[in-house]
């Protein structure tokens, strides 16, 4: 079924349409042909692999656009009826995967016989791997890029504020950050430690965190400074930057337990699998949307899944590469943490300049039309007609002001009438005296 296009998109409605049970199949798809491939990988087969993820993920992105007619949208969505039993609906729900599962391995065998060993492009094929494990940057840089944009966009800016001429004052903004940062390490590094019965009581997490928080503050002063000297900005740093620092605190505490030696591999890797749930999320959003109540015309809600499920395949296949490379995965997980809290902190210099600019630029030209239009109001209407007295003594006007010419320019002419000559006042047959 269809979503009104009318409503305007915002996070819950693209979080609605990503878990939809109508498409929900698709995503336990993406779990289980990953798992295969991952599988695959592992036993010496990355080209195989290689060649699944980007045909898999390649299917997703032909049929996202598709999806949006009806035709297709009726093939890749579950439409449950009434009178279906639970056989039957088991059925409908795994209908959906059949045109998507015959594309994937049609596009599969496909790549193979292009970049295969007897293939025309086997050149290239042999680089496939490695340009796909290549993309895990790729993927890391876009997780951090995508959530300072969501993050941003969230944040409404207020309308009326003042300008201060020291700026205000950073303080009150750093303790508030600051709490946070710690309420965030308390609940993940004691939260875990207590549900997992196991470890002792560290200082390490802590001061890692407010060690990379202070990396963070002097990075990053400079347009700390320039935002707070207006309210509107300065209440929009403020916000921004409790979002994106927790985040930071988060990727640094995963970096930790990854150093760990005694972390559970279990809980490493649900944390890593909700993280990529995040990344496609964030990704999508920022795809699909421009801010609150806005949205692109390619990436829509109604494709969001799809498009979702196609990034997916193509960053599960990353993290395949990769493992199967360095064959370890807690390595290549740190790499990602690391590219991701620094991603952040690069765009807590860039965006926070990028936006402050933008704000004041729209403050000034709202200004600049309050003051015109004020100083149009204040104006007295003058008369469209003036009346000009001669001065006292002066009763006759002057004569070139008096004298209006009979004919003008634009009078009609009579091209008939004969043009009167010199000669045509003389009388000829007058007699004229000679004087000797």
């Amino acid at each position: 079924m269809f979503m009104e296009e009318n409503k305007p998109l915002t996070k819950f409605s693209l979080l609605k349409s990503l878990l939809s049970a109508s498409t929900f199949p698709h995503l336990m798809m993406l779990a289980v042909v990953s798992m295969v491939f991952f599988i695959v990988a592992r036993i010496d087969a990355e080209a195989w692999s290689s060649n699944g993820f980007i045909g898999f993920s390649l299917a997703y992105v032909t049929l996202a656009p598709l999806s949006k007619s009806e035709p297709i949208a009726t093939v890749l969505r579950y439409s449950k009826t009434p009178d279906s039993s639970f056989s039957q609906s088991i059925a409908a729900r795994l209908k959906i995967l059949l045109l998507p599962l015959v594309l994937g391995l049609a596009l599969m065998f496909t790549i193979h016989l292009i970049f295969g060993e007897n293939g025309i492009l086997q050149q290239i094929g042999g680089f496939l791997p490695a340009l796909l494990g290549g993309l895990f940057i790729l993927w890391a840089i876009a997780q951090g890029r995508f959530f300072g944009l969501a993050t941003m966009n969230a944040i409404k800016v207020p309308h009326e504020g003042e300008s201060s001429m020291d700026g205000y004052s950073p303080i009150p903004s750093l303790i508030m950050t600051s709490t946070l940062v710690v309420v965030m390490t308390f609940a993940v590094a004691e939260g875990l430690r207590f549900f997992l019965n196991s470890g002792q009581f560290s200082l390490w997490p802590y001061l890692i965190s407010f060690a990379v928080y202070g990396l963070c503050i002097y990075v990053s002063w400079e347009q700390r400074r320039n935002a707070s000297m207006h309210s509107a900005t300065h209440t929009v740093a403020r916000k921004w930057f409790w979002a994106t620092q927790l985040f930071i605190t988060w990727h640094v505490l995963s970096i930790f337990r990854s150093v760990d030696s005694a972390s559970n591999d279990t809980l490493i890797f649900v944390e890593e699998l909700f993280l990529m749930i995040i990344t496609v999320f964030l990704a999508i959003w920022a795809l699909t949307s421009k801010g609150e109540g806005t949205q692109s015309t390619l990436f829509t809600r109604e494709n969001a899944l799809f498009w979702g499920v196609a990034f997916g395949y193509a960053y599960a296949g990353s993290v395949a590469m990769i493992t199967s490379v360095m064959d370890d995965v807690r390595t290549v997980l740190i790499g990602g943490h690391i590219l991701v809290v620094a991603t952040v902190m690069w765009s807590q210099r860039t965006m926070l300049e990028a936006k402050t600019i933008r704000i004041n630029n729209d403050r000034g030209i709202v200004e600049s039309l309050e003051e015109l239009e004020i100083h149009d109001k204040g104006e007295e209407p003058q008369s469209e007609s003036k009346t000009v007295s001669n001065p006292p003594g002066d009763s006759e006007p002057k004569e070139s002001s008096n004298i209006e010419t009979e004919e003008s320019i634009g009078d009609p002419v009579d091209w008939n009438q004969t043009p009167e000559t010199l000669g045509d006042s003389l009388d000829w047959e007058d007699e004229i005296e000679l004087l000797d």
